[in-house]
């Protein structure tokens, strides 16, 4: 599956905010013996969201990168738009979980000690995963320089005066 993830990045110019990102995501990763990410592969300037009218697996098209310094407006709203997309999801697993009606002191009496392969809490894990900002394909945007989901921190160094952020478009696959 792909998902589309704004990373946000201090940097002096594009360029370098682009190659950090890339390279970050690239050490994160791991090799192909010890994957350590939630990810297995991601191209670098939106893969398929990229509508630029060229190869949308180029990782090297920087187009789709916005700097707050060149565009304030539309880096911010980029951000409301992932926390929106963001919300979508985590009302999403909301519906789902309420709907199923699952009674979670059932689960929890049911527990041997031993993993159950069944799925009655996974929405459950899921919205925990958002209200504790795990970075995982359903946060939509991840703040690099930080390392968390949450916004505050960049934000509010840009209210302090630091203008050098970026956000890069990045298109994952898990």
């Amino acid at each position: 599956m792909h998902i589309l993830q704004r990373i946000a990045v201090q940097a002096e110019d594009k360029d370098q905010a682009f190659r950090s990102v890339k390279d970050y995501l690239e050490n994160q990763m791991g090799d192909e013996h010890n994957l350590s990410s939630w990810y297995d592969w991601f191209i670098t300037g939106g893969g398929r969201w990229n509508d630029n009218g060229k190869d949308s697996y180029d990782d090297n098209d920087q187009s789709m990168t916005i700097s707050y310094e060149e565009d304030m407006r539309k880096f911010l709203d980029t951000v409301k738009e992932a926390i929106a997309d963001r919300m979508a999801e985590f009302n999403s697993y909301r519906k789902s979980f309420n709907e199923r009606n699952v009674d979670i002191n059932a689960c929890l009496d049911k527990y041997d000690g031993q993993m159950d392969f069944g799925f009655p809490l996974y929405e459950l894990y899921k919205m925990i995963d958002m209200i504790q900002g795990r970075w995982n394909f359903d946060s939509c945007f991840y703040d690099m320089y930080h390392e968390t989901t949450n916004t505050k921190y960049m934000l509010d160094s840009i209210d302090t005066g630091n203008k050098n952020w970026y956000l890069v478009f990045v298109d994952f696959h898990f």
